[in-house]
């Protein structure tokens, strides 16, 4: 069963609150360690990624609820976690457009999921598991490239943003041939979130419901959601 979490009820806030005290405490842990352990505990974060990315996989085959149309990796804030688990272990000089990807899509699309949660499988055995896992991944994915730019010296280029905006639309042409193909919903791009009972989810990013054009809709807020997080986390002039 998928369970979305009502906007503003005291669950909502309970959750919102937790997950930016976890963000906060990983930025915080990086200001204070040297440059040496700030390497250390940021790949101790992408391990604990790695961690609740195999496990997730290996309960979901235990409980025979693994699926290719819902488990694959290629939701946004999957492929922004997939980032996190690798973005440390591959050399510096390759890490630049992961770097870039993350920052704005991790932000932002983990912003949104947080503040707009649909968390899956809240009817099995292991659902304690799989809604603590929905907030720690997706404040992971949020902290993540922000400890990268303020503590490991990673900048946004100057027109990283054109580029994002780019890559999601090369991106969602991709995940609707994946969707035709299998008859998924991969970033919701076959039919807007709904929950188990039909009903569709309250989101600030649905304006319309009907397909295509709330995907149309996503075009300006998006670009401006990326030009918004550009502004604001652009290396500043000397």
């Amino acid at each position: 069963m998928d369970y979305a979490i009502e906007i503003l009820s005291s669950e909502w806030i309970t959750t919102s609150l937790s997950s930016i005290a976890f963000i906060l405490f990983i930025l915080y842990i990086g200001k204070i360690s040297s440059e040496n352990n700030r390497i250390k505990f940021i790949k101790i974060i992408a391990l604990i990624m790695i961690l609740f990315t195999v496990t997730n996989h290996v309960t979901h085959l235990i409980n025979g609820t693994w699926t290719l149309d819902k488990q694959l990796p290629v939701h946004l804030c999957g492929i922004s976690a997939l980032i996190c688990c690798v973005i440390m272990f591959i050399p510096e000089n390759k890490r630049q457009f992961l770097f870039e990807f993350l920052f704005y899509f991790g932000i932002i699309g983990g912003t949104m999921s947080i503040l707009t949660p649909l968390i899956d499988n809240q009817d099995s055995e292991n659902e304690i598991f799989f809604y603590i896992q929905f907030f720690v991944k997706h404040s992971i994915i949020i902290a993540f490239p922000i400890y990268l730019r303020n503590h490991l010296n990673m900048e946004l280029r100057t027109y990283s943003w054109l580029k994002a905006f780019i890559a999601i639309n090369v991106l969602l042409v991709i995940i609707m041939i994946i969707n035709s193909s299998i008859g998924s919903n991969y970033m919701y791009l076959a039919h807007v979130p709904m929950d188990s009972a039909g009903n569709v989810v309250k989101n600030p990013l649905i304006i319309i419901n009907d397909w295509p054009w709330y995907i149309l809709t996503w075009e300006p807020i998006v670009f401006t959601l990326i030009l918004i997080t550009y502004y604001f986390s652009k290396p500043k002039k000397a």
